[in-house]
């Protein structure tokens, strides 16, 4: 009888362990799914940020904006001056 007892109590034990680690790696899993997701929307946002910088800073941009927003003209060339270091 204290035989049964002992391995029904080991077994016991046993089921105990596995399923509290079965418990911790469903969580782990589930933290590691968010994090991919995570990072999938934010290299997602990281490309098309930079595709708007590769866009928005083209010199046509540039000039377009200087001239609508800023009131800034092109200087034609007779208006430059070069001053040169002695």
């Amino acid at each position: 009888m204290k035989k049964q007892l002992l391995i029904l109590l080991i077994f016991m034990v046993w089921a105990f362990i596995t399923t509290f680690i079965h418990i911790g790696v469903i969580r782990s899993g589930r933290v590691v799914s968010q994090l991919q997701r995570e990072v999938t929307i934010k290299e997602s946002r990281n490309q098309y940020e930079e595709l708007e910088i590769s866009r928005l800073s083209g010199p046509e941009v540039i000039t377009s904006y200087a001239a609508t927003k800023l009131g800034m003209v092109q200087a034609k060339p007779h208006e430059v001056f070069v001053l040169e270091d002695k």
